[in-house]
């Protein structure tokens, strides 16, 4: 998993500059949101946040690699305590010359830590991979800094997870 990773991330960055377009180029950003996990009778959210990177190929196409903390999830005593890699491809739609629409898909690199009585003696770790997708919108201040508002849908297993989120981005 991670030559996955690396392979991402080689990939965003190395990317050659002759191939970005107008509006193109690389970008980073952090996030603060609502994270929910939904799972046969099980409906809770807490704050998470993210920090990610990309590259935009040119102004409608681009690669996303985010890492995600979703807090932890609780019912009482029993709780999930959620980390994650997300690779994305993304399609952008310019609305104006400062607002952006855009949609993700991608793959959901997660780990869940199961708190089954609240107080650590009953620990399960789980690991996996699946997918990702999202919806969202941009807006532009300066021609280097933004914020994004964005709704993003997981699979955790047989668990739905969703992360409505607002951050702010720095272009270079």
């Amino acid at each position: 998993m991670k030559r996955i990773y690396a392979a991402v991330a080689a990939t965003l960055l190395a990317a050659s500059p002759a191939m970005a377009a107008d509006d193109g180029g690389f970008y980073v950003g952090a996030g603060i949101g609502y994270f929910g996990v939904d799972e046969s009778g099980f409906d809770e959210s807490d704050t998470g946040f993210k920090l990610f990177g990309g590259w935009m190929y040119n102004q409608y196409v681009g690669g996303e690699l985010e890492y995600i903390d979703g807090g932890t999830v609780r019912d009482g005593e029993f709780g999930i305590e959620t980390t994650a890699v997300n690779v994305s491809l993304k399609g952008n739609w310019p609305v104006t010359e400062q607002l952006d629409v855009f949609g993700k898909v991608g793959y959901f690199f997660w780990d869940a830590d199961v708190d089954l009585f609240g107080d650590g003696s009953q620990e399960v770790n789980e690991s996996g991979s699946d997918l990702s997708w999202g919806i969202g919108a941009g807006y532009d201040f300066t021609d280097n800094f933004g914020l994004v508002a964005e709704w993003q849908w997981f699979q955790i297993e047989e668990a739905d997870a969703d992360m409505m989120s607002v951050s702010a981005v720095w272009k270079f």
